[in-house]
């Protein structure tokens, strides 16, 4: 385990010191979001006819695998939970 250091110079990065991959993901956030960070920068107006249908099949293809999988995880915590309280 490696000692506490109380001198703050060399604890944290910045933004000029971090590497290259964090760069990479904060342009990439901030060309995603506003900076207001309330809303995504490409407005929902409802209207899905500008997303291709390919893009929006995968879309729904992935939700409902994620929607699978979080049944999945769900069921199990029950069913271990009911078995712990049983073996209590």
């Amino acid at each position: 385990m490696r000692p506490h250091r109380r001198d703050p110079v060399g604890l944290g990065k910045t933004r000029e010191t971090a590497s290259a991959g964090y760069r990479l993901a904060l342009e990439a956030h901030r060309a995603a979001v506003d900076p207001a960070h309330q809303r995504s920068a490409v407005p929902d107006d409802g209207d899905s006819s500008r997303i291709p249908a390919d893009a929006r099949e995968a879309f729904a293809d992935y939700r409902a695998q994620a929607r699978e999988t979080a049944s999945a995880i769900q069921d199990a915590a029950i069913r271990r939970a009911r078995a712990e309280r049983t073996a209590a």
